[in-house]
């Protein structure tokens, strides 16, 4: 499965963040890294371009690999305090398919929590993409306060002009995609992405009938569109992606549907 908790390596970063342990796999560093090639060496070829100071490349993907960890961590906080004002106690981790906020159902202290219906299940899977939005936000805001320019596909979101060096730019640009763009691509409804989760619930919390195979239909049809644009556009790694939830619902309706 795409979004499923990692086996714990060696090789794991693991501390606590106000109360919740976070584990951080070495893929999700790996991935980010490969994210962002292409971003660094651009920005680093427009500086040199446009005679503008830049610490390099390197430099700047090290920035990129910083403001995804930060955004994906932030998105994750999202998920963790909703889910512990619903009584339980995730944890979290970011490996290679991004984040995941966990309540260890086969503890014996998670056994004792109470289980959440499908109108708190909306706001737990809503929570994670709203707090990373709002971050995003906040980033906006304060570079059209200091003037830096900020473009998310291509659309001007926030005027302003580059001084004598890059680096403004590129911290913003770091922090803002991924915040934006990559918290309104979880809510689109595909399974098991946050907007499928809520899709699901909200077809459950009215009583649809047969609302797991409706939302896997929709995931299906939809997931499918998103990944062949994405390869249309020569953006392979988020084409596959989508393709592979695609299939993943297909498999789903293929093998019958769960009872609830």
């Amino acid at each position: 499965m795409l979004l499923q908790d990692p086996p714990v390596s060696p090789y794991d970063w693991q501390f606590q963040l106000l109360g919740f342990r976070v584990r951080v796999t070495w893929g999700f560093w790996l991935v980010a890294a490969l994210l962002g090639w292409e971003w660094s060496r651009g920005l680093d070829r427009v500086a040199q371009v446009y005679d503008l100071s830049s610490p390099g490349a390197p430099v700047l993907l090290a920035g990129w690999i910083a403001a995804v960890f930060v955004s994906v961590l932030i998105h994750e906080f999202g998920h963790a305090l909703a889910m512990r004002a619903c009584g339980m106690e995730p944890r979290i981790v970011l490996y290679h398919f991004g984040g995941l906020a966990i309540s260890d159902f086969g503890s014996w202290r998670a056994a004792r929590q109470r289980r959440v219906g499908p109108w708190e299940q909306v706001g737990i899977s809503a929570a994670g993409p709203a707090l990373q939005l709002a971050f995003g936000g906040l980033v906006i805001a304060g570079a059209m306060v200091a003037q830096v320019p900020v473009e998310l596909m291509g659309w001007v979101v926030s005027p302003g002009e580059i001084s004598d060096t890059i680096v403004p730019y590129a911290v913003v640009d770091a922090l803002v995609f991924p915040s934006v763009f990559w918290a309104l691509l979880n809510l689109l409804p595909v399974l098991p992405l946050d907007g499928g989760q809520i899709c699901e619930n909200l077809l459950h919390a009215l009583r649809v009938p047969a609302a797991y195979q409706y939302a896997q239909i929709v995931s299906l049809v939809t997931a499918a569109a998103i990944g062949l644009w994405f390869l249309r556009g020569g953006n392979m790694f988020a084409g596959f992606m989508f393709l592979m939830m695609a299939a993943g619902s297909w498999q789903a309706l293929q093998g019958g549907y769960p009872r609830y």
